[in-house]
């Protein structure tokens, strides 16, 4: 493995814990600035007195990781907005003032057009000539034909609000994701509300990078394999289906499609091999080098995860320049510290944990598997590596791809023996059709060798997604099982390091934890829990007792119910009634009643717990009080807005505790 600086390692680890301490735990900035100047004061105390001495004192290693750690915690708190001093929010008066905008990334459409903006300016409503420059990013929702494209700069009503968190239990939390994008508001636009700025350029990479996909798309070749060829050679993903991309995430080769780590180390060997001649310039071969790899950064949008991988192979490059043997791990770590630096958020987005636990498993169990066997033929020993490199890459990103995706490729070996040996040519075929084109010099024959390439890749693709059974899926891990089995993956690379009594023991309560988080979490979803869920146009009440499910709803089940599937995984539900929705129920030793559209609650004798209001009933709400006596209302998401405005005052004057589900999310005892 070679050697391994200890010191980089300690540095990314007390960063880290800083970052992690002040995600998890809420101190004020007072109180960190105060404990870091302590430990800075402590730091030179230490430094200054182990001059002197002879042997070296502990104390000063405590206080270089003391000082790092509360760097770490501010680091991650200056990324809030209220910590930003020019931040566009707090330049907002009235929703009459304007936004002015640049537009700097389209995300893949849902039900709407959706682009990531950075501010520019603040122009306030009482003076228009007035203007404040700003920054941050905003996430903007426009209809689907709108024709805005990135680059553009549009002025835009400052009507912003912030991210809607989940509603539902077990949801995807894209308020969260977005945070860790360092977005934390968005603006709704219509096509009337907005004016583009006819005087602003786009920039020089947007017209490139629109440049580079109209070439593409007046090449000739057919939706499916153009959406593949544009995520593959410019990391462009929006116009894949989600057929095609469920295909790629079952056969597990979603990272083809995200242009990353493997891209940029193609891109690098490729560099490498054509560079040859300049080895007597090592200084200018790796400027070139580094030329190469950010100008494909650069090209592919400049996405957070080539970003990573850029920086990793730049210090990969100027180990290959100096003729060191580049320890991958001294490496990892390095690009690690450096990128958690420029932004703490890196640690908690899913494509950084994901590359970082691939390439240190790389890092750690492929020497072992080439002392195991060093093949003699050169293309056996090719095979042979990315077999043995798919399998380590695997076992690394095992723990988090069930903890978010829950499920695992159980074919993902043949997929890469299979893909990885033709990606290389895939790609830079790709880049010299891209030139080719630009110059208008693409041949018919050479578009149409391509294409067959990538429809055949997309029919393998099809095919491995197909073997359902091989799809190790419905999967539910807690924070502590994931720890615990990467506990066990660590301890394993320890026990074929050395197989001594300390390590086996070491793997043994490895997997004892893991067993019994395992446990605990199945006894913490073994009890019996009501919910009233949040769904736009229906009541749901979901009464789930152990691992069986009753959900009484008003509507069928369609494809918007798909955080019953998220609700089903993470709460271990094996088996799910629908059952049509009553007007009462005593559920969990509490009353329900609901009143839907009939208005009908004329049921003193009832004298409900929970009144649940459905389907915006015409009722008189004072009335429904003084008869029903009821401890808790709820008003869903199937009723009137200004319907449920009106309960709301009713109940505040009644002083009877009021429930909006669209507001506050799904009511659970």
């Amino acid at each position: 493995m070679g050697y391994i600086n200890i010191k980089i390692l300690k540095f990314s680890i007390a960063f880290l814990c800083g970052i992690l301490s002040a995600h998890f735990f809420e101190t004020s900035s007072e109180y960190l600035l105060i404990f870091t100047g302590i430990s800075i004061a402590f730091l030179l105390f230490f430094f200054f007195k182990a001059k002197s001495q002879l042997y070296q004192l502990p104390y000063f290693g405590i206080c270089c990781f003391l000082v790092l750690l509360f760097f770490g915690s501010i680091s991650y708190q200056l990324k809030f907005p209220e910590n930003k001093s020019y931040y566009f929010s707090k330049f907002i008066n009235s929703e009459e003032d304007l936004l002015k905008l640049k537009l700097t990334e389209e995300l893949k459409p849902n039900f709407q057009k959706r682009f990531i903006a950075e501010a520019l300016q603040v122009i306030q409503s009482q003076n228009s000539k007035k203007s404040q420059p700003v920054f941050g990013k905003i996430l903007i929702g426009l209809p689907l034909t709108s024709r805005l494209k990135v680059g553009q700069e549009i002025i835009v009503p400052a009507k912003i609000s912030e991210i809607n968190p989940p509603l539902n239990p077990h949801q995807f939390n894209y308020q969260e994701y977005m945070k860790f994008q360092g977005i934390f508001h968005q603006i709704q636009l219509s096509e009337d509300r907005f004016l583009i700025d006819q005087k602003a350029e786009p920039s020089f990479l947007s017209k490139l990078r629109y440049s580079l996909l109209e070439t593409l798309q007046d090449s000739g070749f057919k939706k499916d394999e153009l959406s593949v060829i544009q995520a593959l050679i410019l990391g462009e993903r929006t116009a894949i289906s989600n057929e095609l991309y469920q295909n790629y995430a079952a056969a597990g080769a979603i990272h083809i499609l995200a242009v990353s780590g493997l891209h940029v180390g193609i891109v690098l060997l490729f560099l490498n091999f054509i560079l040859k001649p300049l080895q007597q310039s090592k200084i200018l071969k790796l400027i070139l080098a580094l030329i190469g790899i950010w100008s494909f950064a650069l090209l592919t949008g400049l996405s957070a995860s080539v970003v990573r991988a850029s920086f990793m192979f730049s210090f990969v490059a100027f180990g290959l320049q100096i003729n060191r043997k580049v320890n991958l791990l001294n490496t990892l770590f390095s690009a690690f510290f450096v990128l958690i630096l420029i932004n703490p958020f890196y640690v908690f987005q899913v494509g950084f944990q994901l590359s970082f636990a691939a390439v240190f498993s790389i890092a750690l169990f492929q020497p072992k598997f080439s002392k195991l066997w060093h093949p003699k033929y050169k293309i056996v020993r090719f095979f042979y590596q990315i077999i043995t490199v798919s399998i380590c890459a695997q076992i690394g990103v095992l723990p988090l791809s069930l903890f978010y995706f829950h499920q695992f490729p159980g074919l993902f070996l043949l997929t890469n023996i299979v893909i990885l040996p033709g990606l290389g040519i895939l790609l830079i075929s790709g880049i010299l059709i891209l030139i080719l084109g630009i110059f208008d010099l693409l041949p018919e024959v050479l578009v149409h060798f391509y294409s067959v390439l990538v429809k055949n890749l997309n029919h393998f693709i099809a095919w491995v997604a197909s073997h359902e059974r091989f799809i190790i899926n419905k999967i539910h891990l807690s924070h502590f099982s994931v720890l615990f089995l990467f506990g066990i993956i660590i301890s394993s690379f320890f026990l074929l390091q050395q197989k001594k009594k300390k390590q086996v023991i070491l793997t043994l309560v490895s997997i004892i934890l893991f067993q019994i988080s395992l446990l605990f979490d199945q006894y913490q979803h073994s009890s019996e829990e009501i919910f009233i869920l949040n769904k736009s146009g229906s009541s749901i009440i979901a009464e789930k007792n152990a691992q069986h499910l009753n959900l009484y709803g008003n509507a069928q089940k369609d494809s918007s119910w798909g955080y019953i599937d998220d609700f089903k995984i993470a709460e271990k539900i094996s088996n799910i009634e629908f059952k049509e929705l009553e007007n009462f129920y005593e559920l969990k030793q509490k009353r329900i009643m609901v009143i839907d559209s009939t208005a009908l609650f004329n049921f003193p004798e009832f004298n409900p717990d929970i009144l649940i209001l459905s389907n915006s009933p015409k009722v008189n709400l004072n009335r429904v009080i003084e008869v029903l006596k009821p401890d808790l209302i709820i008003a869903d998401a199937s009723n009137y807005p200004s319907f449920i405005e009106l309960w709301e005052q009713t109940c505040l004057n009644k002083k009877v505790p009021f429930y909006q589900t669209g507001k506050k999310g799904a009511f659970n005892y």
